[in-house]
């Protein structure tokens, strides 16, 4: 049995109920009507509905206008999963995708297939995405995580982190990783980053990694010499907890080392965000920011609300929001070792912690203070 080329996951069972249950214009349609509103025949319909025919994805916009329900409705769930699900149900091929998110047919192409965005992408691509697709970022994101390359990617990436961190457990002997170890060659396509490159983020995950291993040295001491039980407690607490991190660790470096670096902003972009971060949220100047990066980053940047422009008078300014202000909070250490050239921000790097009052009770008559408890007032 052929079949031909179209949208392999649509549904022809789903075609065939909507067209039996769903009037157009008061009156249910037979094939042949459906053919000849579509400019096809009736053999190609019953060929739709039977499976061995696939419609492209302008004949399912076609038919979902026609019927009067969602394109995903024509297809199979595990379709709307993937990029390639959202560009059919959006009527779209892979031409036309191209064109309207700003990218060559080929960069597109490995989107689908491998869940790869263009390696010189300043993040808007998602964005573009999202609207070409007429969904949220979120959705793009969902898609292009669960592509079975990307998972592929990232369970490889996971294995290699998990020989990396063991280097952590040597007593007396430096943790790192070279550039010219066979290791690291393999890590490096699958960050889509040259060796250099991938070395200090390799270095950076390494040195984060052991600084759980010193957090659970300290509360393995707070918990045996802890003065009393509450405190035994919350040392046992705060053990199991980093226990988990340091469990999880391998998978969790990958997951957010994958994600910062397909989200990543360009050193231009990234250097303008700098300097609005030092200058605060008043912003600096409109006219100097070409002296950082050209118009076209500034509206990648606006694309993405890292930044927005303020009119004073006559003069324009360009100041950061507040997801761009977190943004730098949280990924400036990744961005010193993807862009080491460019200073880093001179933000307050902790979050101030805010004070809570001490609630002193009284106790009551002829009753001691609870052990670990407040002392008793005199």
């Amino acid at each position: 049995m052929s079949v031909a080329r179209g949208t392999a996951d649509f549904d022809g069972e789903a075609l065939r109920f909507a067209r039996l249950t769903r009037p157009v214009e008061g009156r249910l349609l037979s094939a042949a009507a459906v053919a000849k509103r579509l400019g096809t025949s009736k053999s190609r319909i019953l060929a739709y509905e039977n499976n061995t025919s696939k419609p492209d994805p302008q004949r399912i916009a076609e038919l979902s206008g026609l019927f009067g329900i969602p394109a995903r409705e024509l297809r199979t769930k595990r379709a709307l999963a993937d990029i390639h699900g959202l560009r059919c149900q959006a009527g779209l091929t892979v031409t036309e995708t191209a064109e309207h998110v700003g990218i060559s047919r080929s960069s597109y192409s490995n989107i689908e297939r491998e869940a790869l965005l263009p390696v010189r992408d300043d993040g808007t691509v998602r964005m573009n995405l999202a609207r070409v697709f007429n969904v949220s970022p979120a959705v793009i994101d969902r898609a292009l995580l669960r592509h079975p390359a990307a998972v592929a990617r990232q369970t490889e990436l996971t294995e290699h982190l998990r020989i990396v961190f063991r280097r952590a457990h040597r007593e007396h002997a430096p943790a790192v990783v070279d550039v010219d170890e066979p290791l690291l060659q393999e890590i490096a396509p699958l960050l889509q980053r040259p060796p250099q490159v991938a070395c200090r983020l390799i270095n950076a995950e390494l040195d984060a990694y052991r600084d759980l291993l010193r957090d659970r040295a300290r509360v393995e001491v707070d918990e045996a010499y802890a003065q009393n039980r509450t405190a035994a407690t919350r040392a046992r607490a705060a053990h199991a907890r980093i226990e988990l991190l340091i469990k999880d660790a391998a998978p969790t470096a990958a997951k957010h080392l994958t994600r910062f670096l397909s989200e990543a902003m360009n050193v231009r972009q990234w250097r303008l965000m700098v300097t609005l971060a030092n200058a605060g949220m008043e912003g600096i100047s409109f006219t100097s920011t070409s002296r950082y990066a050209p118009f076209e980053d500034v509206m990648a940047l606006q694309i993405r609300q890292y930044v927005t422009l303020l009119q004073r008078g006559d003069q324009s300014y360009l100041a950061p929001t507040e997801n761009g202000i977190a943004t730098v909070r949280a990924n400036y250490p990744r961005y010193g070792r993807l862009y080491p050239r460019v200073p880093s921000p001179t933000l307050i790097h902790y979050a101030p912690q805010r004070r809570q009052p001490r609630i002193a009770v009284r106790p009551r008559p002829g009753r001691p203070p609870t052990e670990g408890g407040p002392p008793a007032l005199t």
